[in-house]
């Protein structure tokens, strides 16, 4: 298909696809629907509750062992046949007397408070993510308006152009000129509309929608307006505090395991000579002279150094975080209060005079293109500097999320 056709098409496309979207999604609608049908929220929350599971079972001691013991049957005088037999009932009950689990209990509730905080910092990056793509459809629809207003302007212009040349006013290099220009909005048009559509599935796919025509509400995501306090805590830091916890307590847990447990037991013996009975009563306990479990406890000690570290690392690198979301916020609402100041007002009114200017023959048709060029650049950075700032505040509402969000 040659590509000035395939531009048209796409072109018309472009064109009928506003009159049909959909009823426009808001942000806080986007973020709903994406927490409740997220297939990585529902992951999160089954590790909870496989978490919850394990924790209960930590508490949970080792069974009692019933045992049946025959003896002196089936041998040589006396013990021919079942006459001498002996037969003992006999139930032991191991004992866990190294703190097993109390250590046990500690460890689980540590991973359980880990999966708790993963679960609350995934559902956190999807809200951030949600915010993102809600602003990046929203640049993308108003690049792609932007673009189809330059392709109508581009068209009028052309033909504009062509009744100027036909007329005798203006040389025929000046149609092709024209001609020229509409080629590139087309293009534009084009591309923007592509690119909307991706931003459209992106959106769609983190709230569950299967809307082709999904877009945004008016409106963007505001920042939390908060100080650089260095007091507070934010949801990765927690999480690294939540995972040396489970390091330590793996710690105390390896040392238990030295310990070794003792066996009791007790228990009835019958003697079928005389048909009398017995009581009987056991003591068991392994002599550590080769496993101490000396490994074990340097790996757990080594771990917990480890996460230690880890910890350390991720409150600097929050920090950071949280105050480089501050710089970049105020930084991209200055930028954008320059750009939709006087300068824009001045472009537009340049256009409205180049119009009027060209139509009289005062302006070249260069000169005119040159100032709708100038709008349209404008216009463009504006776009592009609502969705830095859109970024920069979903930037600080994940560095200070807190339980509510």
């Amino acid at each position: 298909m040659p590509i000035s056709l395939r531009a048209a098409l796409m072109a018309a496309a472009l064109a009928t696809a506003f009159p049909a979207l959909a009823e426009p999604i808001t942000l806080e609608t986007a973020i709903e629907r994406a927490i409740a049908s997220q297939p990585r929220l529902a992951a999160a929350a089954a590790r909870v509750d496989a978490a919850e599971a394990r924790a209960r079972q930590a508490n949970v001691g080792p069974n009692p062992q019933v045992s049946l013991e025959v003896e002196d049957f089936a041998g040589s005088g006396p013990f021919r046949g079942l006459d001498s037999t002996q037969t003992t009932l006999a139930l032991s009950q191991q004992l866990e007397i190294g703190g097993q689990r109390s250590a046990r209990r500690s460890v689980a509730a540590s991973e359980r408070d880990v999966v708790a905080l993963a679960l609350l910092r995934e559902r956190i990056d999807l809200v951030r993510d949600v915010e993102l793509a809600f602003a990046e459809l929203a640049a993308a629809t108003d690049q792609a308006t932007l673009a189809r207003d330059n392709a109508a302007q581009a068209s009028s212009l052309a033909n504009t152009a062509r009744i100027l040349v036909e007329a005798g006013r203006d040389p025929p290099l000046r149609q092709l000129r024209a001609q020229a220009a509409l080629a590139e909005a087309r293009a534009a048009e084009v591309e923007t509309f592509s690119l909307m559509l991706a931003a459209r599935r992106n959106l769609a796919v983190l709230v569950g929608s299967d809307d082709p025509d999904l877009t945004v509400a008016a409106g963007s995501p505001q920042p939390r307006r908060t100080t650089n306090d260095p007091a507070f805590i934010g949801i990765d830091e927690r999480l690294a505090e939540a995972e040396r916890r489970v390091a330590a307590a793996r710690v105390t847990l390896a040392q238990s395991a030295a310990v070794p447990d003792v066996t009791v037991s007790g228990g009835l013996r019958r003697f079928n000579d005389g048909r009398d009975t017995a009581f009987v009563a056991g003591l068991s306990l392994p002599i550590p002279i080769r496993d101490r479990n000396r490994g074990g406890i340097e790996a757990a000690r080594a771990d917990e150094t480890a996460a230690e570290y880890q910890a350390e690392r991720v409150r600097a690198e929050a920090r950071r975080d949280r105050a480089q979301a501050q710089m970049l916020v105020e930084a991209a609402e200055t930028r954008l209060a320059a750009l939709e100041g006087p300068g824009l007002a001045q472009a537009e009114e340049a256009v409205r005079l180049g119009q009027v200017g060209y139509n009289a023959g005062r302006f070249s048709l260069l000169e005119l293109l040159d100032v709708q060029g100038a709008l349209t650049t404008a216009r463009r950075s504006i776009i592009e500097a609502r969705l830095d700032r859109a970024r920069a505040i979903a930037a600080l509402n994940r560095a200070y999320a807190r339980e509510e969000n």
